[in-house]
């Protein structure tokens, strides 16, 4: 049976008012308080801050967010367009804080910039106000979200509908066509393919990194099991955790019952888009989930992260393109058709909180009907870990026991932290590259079901 949530409910009177803030941005206008879902590995680390020098918390926030986010993209890819050249001023204010992050204090998303979102960020960011944070000082994964969005408020995007990411999205998926195309003829023969589950996931994980030339693409149906294995087997060396085999067990059991609903939590636009939807393709057409949900940000975020318009866009422009990616992208747009795909912009999946302070009616919809949550990508992972630093041996079924369903993480690590990794195999990856836990090259396949005992991993 499912292990039942551990839910109190207490009176707001008899909340503290920082405990209350801290989770405001769950309550809704509700009268109660639904919490203790915390992870049961203990003790509970500190958030990672951005003022420790030498690290890529700090990097990302003295530096990269400038340089490459707002100067590079925001700024060098939009000079021009009407919708930024409106609102230059004030985005030429954000770079100014950001050129003094360790200075500057953090204030309120503006309310200027609108949003149906205002009301929780006011929450999220009240403690931070009040305690004169700065964009160094603060939790570094408050002030990476809040930065975008900070952006779509300045863009007006609920009005303008304005993406200032929208030209690298698609250089991403340009770039991504000559990859799909090589993908669709070793794929579509396996496709429904039980079997085949391993190869989708280690597809949705590593993107373009896999080696084809390991899988010919005229490899008839005889020779296609050791092809793919051979695909596996090169790509299992980056592996630092691989629950692989219990994933196409629950999968397994999925297809025996008629199949479930599965939740695929999304990360980036172009060729990652395009292999998760190759997993949710095979998911759907192998039995094991008669519906998809495909969980995307309500406004542009981490630049390259997917938004609704995304997933229908590149499907559009794939078809149109023609080839083999066009002939994956057709299957795509009959799934969204049938409803077999749904797509969901909840506003929690571009906020900063701790995944265990999902809101209660998500976490309800999660637990009553979801079979698997998918989590993809580096930024949803930190979020599933609360963004501290656990101890990197710590079970990955202590830190992700609160989920309401089973979940499945797959992830390249590109942030100084991570959980459920054996010592003998972070310690091989860090005599093999200095820069192994945020350079993308090394990867987790991790899996925790409610329903399943302690991990002993």
């Amino acid at each position: 049976m499912r292990r039942s949530s551990r839910l109190l409910q207490v009176p707001l009177c008899l909340v503290g008012v920082h405990f209350l803030l801290h989770l405001a941005h769950s309550l809704h206008g509700c009268v109660s308080v639904a919490f203790a879902r915390l992870p049961r590995a203990t003790p509970l680390p500190p958030q990672i801050v951005s003022d420790v020098p030498g690290t890529w918390a700090y990097d990302t926030m003295s530096r990269r967010v400038r340089e490459e986010i707002v100067e590079k993209v925001v700024i060098g890819d939009n000079a021009g367009a009407a919708p930024f050249e409106a609102v230059k001023v004030e985005i030429n204010a954000l770079r100014d804080e950001l050129s003094n992050a360790g200075s500057t204090a953090l204030t309120h998303v503006p309310e200027a910039g609108g949003g149906p979102d205002l009301a929780a960020w006011r929450a999220i960011m009240e403690p931070h106000v009040t305690k004169g944070d700065t964009w160094l000082s603060a939790p570094w994964c408050v002030t990476e979200f809040y930065l975008y969005r900070r952006i779509a408020g300045i863009l007006r995007y609920w009005s303008s509908g304005f993406d200032p990411f929208a030209k690298a999205k698609g250089a991403g998926l340009r770039s991504a066509v000559g990859s799909l195309d090589a993908l669709a003829p070793r794929v579509l023969p396996v496709m429904a393919s039980g079997d085949a589950s391993g190869l989708f996931l280690s597809i949705a994980l590593w993107g373009n990194r896999m080696d084809l030339s390991l899988w010919p693409a005229g490899a008839n149906v005889a020779s296609v099991a050791g092809a793919f294995q051979a695909v596996l087997d090169a790509a299992q060396e980056q592996l630092l955790a691989d629950d692989t085999a219990a994933v196409e067990a629950r999968l397994q059991a999925l297809r025996a019952r008629g199949g479930g609903i599965v939740d695929l939590i999304v990360d980036n636009a172009g060729f990652e888009l395009c292999t998760d939807m190759l997993l949710a393709d095979h998911l759907v057409a192998s039995g094991a989930a008669k519906q998809v949900r495909f969980r995307v940000k309500h406004h542009p975020t981490f630049v390259s992260d997917a938004l609704e318009v995304d997933v229908r866009s590149h499907i559009d422009e794939l078809v149109a393109g023609g080839g083999d990616s066009a002939r994956l992208a057709r299957r795509w747009r009959q799934h969204l058709e049938s409803g077999a795909w749904t797509l969901h912009a909840d506003h929690f999946w571009a906020m900063p909180p701790a995944m265990w302070e999902m809101p209660e009616p998500l976490y309800q919809e999660l637990a009553s009907s979801s079979a698997l949550a998918v989590v993809k990508g580096d930024a949803n992972y930190r979020r599933v870990l609360g963004d501290r630093p656990w101890p990197l041996d710590t079970p990955f079924a202590d830190v992700a026991s609160y989920w309401p369903c089973p979940v499945l993480c797959l992830r390249t690590l590109k942030a100084e932290l991570g959980c459920g990794m054996a010592k003998p195999l972070t310690d091989r990856a860090a005599a093999a590259d200095p820069n192994w836990l945020v350079n993308g090259r090394w990867g987790v396949v991790q899996h925790f079901g409610p329903d399943e005992p302690a991990a002993t991993r």
